[in-house]
């Protein structure tokens, strides 16, 4: 439901905040009032497209917001993180359009930048403009396919088609892919050969490069490596004065005063540790030296290791593991390509048995279709018999398509507005106010099966009066049980059947003509609905009018 629309700058409207409530809201004034910018207000709120020459003369932009209490928040919620937006604190959305006099312009939701593309997709759930020259998302053949299928509750058959088009078409794909690979599958098998070959004559083994790299580093000092070997452990161990000896002389003498003085027995453990402590690292360094081997052809060889090692990395992968990675990824594709013949033939059958499987569920969904068309037109032209259209015919007629995601077939409206005459595609009806009242008569007829939303219905009423006018008031009552209605008129038929009344009216202030809106309290709107019925003048035989046309439209419903 749309709440709140605030308007600056746009052509006659300087500032205007409107709050809008549920069921039907309606929106009269004398022509050239500025109903229209109101109208166009919201087509910018929707995605439509936008003029600079709307900008009011003076102002650097134009600036319409928007404030939407969805149906259901957790679907809009859905729609926001799918497009990186941020949900508004108490559910809602927040629309904001800017259009600069100089070109271009901003849209913002809920606070954060984004673009028309996104605002249509969003917005196109939450509001419906129906104006006498466009119908926008319902001259669509995928929304009117989709009505088709809303008439006749199809969502469960919708889905499964969907559903087996998506299989269908993630085989196909990976049958695509085979192909595509079996082209070249002999050069591409030798290569993998060829891979496999390398890194397998290298048998290589994780964590091996780091090993080199401190083995090359000792052998290419093994003079200094050497040198220092020979001196720590002439030091440590088998010197003249080497520091085991020195360490066991120690202990002994820390033994002797510990068992003079017990005190002291902690502080001789301590020496005794430290000359244990001594002697194994003295025995481990002579261990080391007994055992190095520095032979110059042992550096060579770890230098030419370390190189096979690197051109593997440089070719497969950043270390070790990952270049065994690649190797075991190689012999799976391998193995799949000496198979190829196999492999085909199974993704051949899934492709025929997904196909199977959709064109099932798709001939399931045609058969509903074809059922509930049958049904849907004549729903609709009883609805029209009493907006002045009793002889037209509405069909539905369903005509081959490329297979999708919706089904295997395209759903278009037809309009046999006067017999005699050929139907036409709904969206080719010459007269607007024509194509206006069927789209009424659509929507009551649909009812609950539609989404709740913002319905917006520019002049429906155009070229009818009296009876059938009372019948468009009517019907847009009952369409605003189920949905919010906002609907711009001149009939005051029409008019006493809303729930709120709207006066747009214009004055000029100053030097500038500037448009208001003003909701109308109860006596204000019997004295606009005798403003409609009897022009200028306000007598008082046309405000009883006025009160029996808002008696008879109360009892109505």
């Amino acid at each position: 439901m749309l709440t709140t629309l605030r308007i600056r700058d746009l052509v006659l409207i300087q500032e205007l905040t409107v709050t809008f409530g549920p069921g039907l809201n309606l929106l009269t004034g004398e022509t050239g009032a500025g109903k229209s910018i109101l109208v166009d207000a919201l087509g910018l709120v929707a995605g439509a497209r936008a003029d600079t020459a709307a900008v009011r003369r003076g102002a650097k932009r134009a600036v319409v917001e928007a404030v939407f209490e969805p149906a259901d928040r957790e679907r809009l919620q859905e729609l926001l993180e799918e497009r990186g937006l941020e949900p508004d604190e108490d559910g809602g959305l927040i629309v904001r359009r800017e259009v600069a006099a100089s070109g271009g312009g901003r849209v913002f939701i809920n606070g954060s930048p984004s673009t028309v593309t996104v605002l249509r997709d969003l917005a196109g759930g939450l509001i419906d403009l129906h104006g006498q020259h466009e119908a926008q998302s319902l001259l669509s053949p995928e929304r009117q396919l989709a009505l088709l299928d809303r008439f006749g509750d199809h969502g469960k058959e919708r889905e499964g088609v969907a559903a087996a088009w998506s299989a269908w078409l993630e085989r196909q794909q990976a049958l695509d892919d085979l192909r595509e690979r079996g082209k070249s599958r002999l050069l591409r098998a030798e290569e993998l050969r060829r891979q496999l070959s390398e890194i397998d004559a290298v048998a290589l083994q994780p964590g091996e490069l780091e090993q080199l790299d401190q083995e090359r580093s000792v052998l290419r000092h093994a003079g200094e490596v050497q040198d220092l070997l020979e001196k720590l452990v002439g030091s440590l161990y088998e010197g003249e004065s080497n520091a085991s000896s020195l360490a066991a002389a120690a202990a002994r003498d820390a033994g002797r005063l510990a068992e003079i003085d017990p005190s002291l027995g902690e502080l001789a453990e301590r020496v005794e540790q430290a000359r244990l402590d001594l002697q194994d690292v003295g025995d481990a360094f002579r261990d080391y030296r007994d055992r190095a081997d520095f032979d110059p052809a042992r550096l060579e060889s770890a230098e030419s290791r370390h190189a096979e090692i690197e051109r593997l990395l440089l070719h497969y992968g950043e270390n070790e593991q990952a270049v065994l990675d690649h190797a075991e990824a190689a012999r799976a594709e391998l193995a799949q390509l000496e198979h190829f013949d196999d492999e085909l033939e199974k993704v051949q059958a899934e492709v025929e048995a997904a196909k199977g499987k959709f064109d099932k569920a798709a001939a399931k969904l045609t058969r509903k279709r074809r059922k509930a068309a049958g049904t849907l037109g004549p729903a609709v032209e009883e609805q029209l018999a009493d907006l002045s259209l009793a002889k037209a015919r509405l069909s539905i007629e369903l005509e081959a398509a490329e297979p999708g995601p919706r089904g295997t077939e395209r759903a278009e409206l037809r309009l046999q507005a006067n017999p005699g005459e050929p139907p036409r595609p709904l969206a080719r009806v010459a007269s607007g106010g024509e194509l206006s009242r069927v789209m009424l008569a659509l929507h009551v007829v649909l009812g609950d099966a539609e989404q709740a939303r913002s319905m917006v219905f520019d002049e429906v009423d155009t070229g009818v009066s009296g009876a059938v006018a009372d019948a468009v008031g009517a019907r847009l009552a009952r369409l605003s049980g189920r949905h919010q209605v906002l609907c711009v008129t001149h009939l005051p038929q029409v008019a006493s059947h809303g729930d709120r009344h709207f006066q747009v009216r214009k004055e000029v202030q100053g030097e500038r003509t500037v448009t208001e809106v003003l909701e109308l309290s109860d006596d204000q709107r019997i004295d606009e609905l005798a403003r409609m019925l009897g022009g200028r003048e306000i007598s008082r035989a046309s405000r009883q009018n006025a009160r029996e046309l808002l008696r008879a439209a109360a009892s109505a419903r």
